[in-house]
């Protein structure tokens, strides 16, 4: 945690709201509204999100469940994601149920899958990239390139294909572990 988001965090644990809210309506507003009017929102849409992620950060804080391992701004903006997603998920629902609204429920539809399929991928991304580059290598040739064990022992220059195959199933339950331990990702990916 840098020191900007350590003073926020005690701000906010002290009750000092005005200086964490005028934090807060600077930068992570600013990414927050971009990516909701991006994807099909309004800037009240940002504005209502925004606040209900802020009151999400402050009961975390306050309750002290508040993972110092994550960056104010990305926190922020991982909960108003998903609290925007969540929010299309509804809207789908209740769209598809109001025949009488003229809306055009395969384009909704269409947009809401892709939205959903971005958002998954650029969470796997994020993950991804946190691996060390010798499995993030490995997991390239197997997933992307489909290639077999023999050939990742030559490309890898390894002694023989089980090392390979020890070295593959190793990046695999590590790249599992991670996405087991982010809670915010394993909801993503199991919806």
């Amino acid at each position: 945690m840098n020191s900007t988001d350590f003073k926020i965090i005690e701000s906010i644990r002290k009750g000092s709201n005005d200086q964490v809210l005028a934090y807060l309506y600077d930068k992570p507003l600013r990414k927050i509204r971009k990516y909701i009017l991006s994807n099909k929102g309004s800037a009240e849409d940002a504005n209502d999100i925004f606040q209900d992620a802020v009151v999400i950060l402050f009961n975390q804080v306050k309750k002290n469940k508040y993972n110092h391992d994550y960056d104010l701004d990305g926190f922020l903006y991982a909960v108003a994601r998903n609290l925007w997603v969540d929010r299309m998920r509804r809207e789908k629902i209740m769209v598809t149920k109001d025949f009488t609204n003229g809306t055009d429920h395969a384009d909704f539809n269409d947009h809401l899958e892709d939205l959903i399929v971005k958002e998954k991928s650029a969470a796997l991304r994020k993950a991804f990239e946190k691996l060390d580059e010798k499995c993030r290598k490995i997991l390239h040739y197997v997933v992307y390139e489909k290639l077999n064990m023999r050939e990742i022992s030559e490309k890898m220059g390894y002694s023989n294909e089980n090392v390979a195959k020890s070295n593959h199933y190793r990046c695999k339950q590590y790249l599992a572990s991670m996405v087991k331990e982010d809670k915010d990702l394993l909801n993503l990916l199991q919806n």
